[in-house]
């Protein structure tokens, strides 16, 4: 599966190393890889993702998730 994260305030490369990583920890991600052009995320999963947990943990980090797809 595939799940597109698109995530507000990321400014720099570490900011989306930061967001990557965090994201790539998660409970069924095979693999998260940030856009930061695009102000995105696109994670990969064998199951669906618990959206609520997604936000939880970017917001942790500071950003602000506008949508997940």
């Amino acid at each position: 599966m595939k799940t597109t994260v698109f995530i507000e305030g990321m400014h720099c490369n570490n900011c989306a190393a930061k967001v990557e990583k965090t994201l790539g920890t998660l409970e069924g991600v095979k693999s998260a890889k940030v856009n930061l052009k695009k102000g995105m995320a696109v994670l990969k999963t064998k199951d669906p993702l618990d959206h609520e947990a997604i936000q939880v943990e970017v917001a942790g980090l500071g950003y602000k998730i506008t949508t997940i797809t």
